[in-house]
């Protein structure tokens, strides 16, 4: 299998793209969360506690 990866050259184009990025990361995160085996309230908790932590991380 061949990969070709084309990156933006702009400062705008490289924003755009991790703006997309970013998009579709938590587009997944949600679609992960909402499968999980457990209350919505549980699901609330997790959520909350990933935020804390990446707020940490900055």
């Amino acid at each position: 299998m061949e990969v070709f990866l084309i990156f933006p050259k702009s400062k705008q184009a490289r924003q755009e793209l991790g703006q997309e990025l970013a998009k579709f990361q938590s587009e997944q995160v949600l679609k992960t969360v909402q499968k999980l085996p457990c209350s919505t309230e549980q699901k609330l908790e997790l959520v909350d506690a990933a935020v804390k932590h990446l707020k940490a991380q900055q």
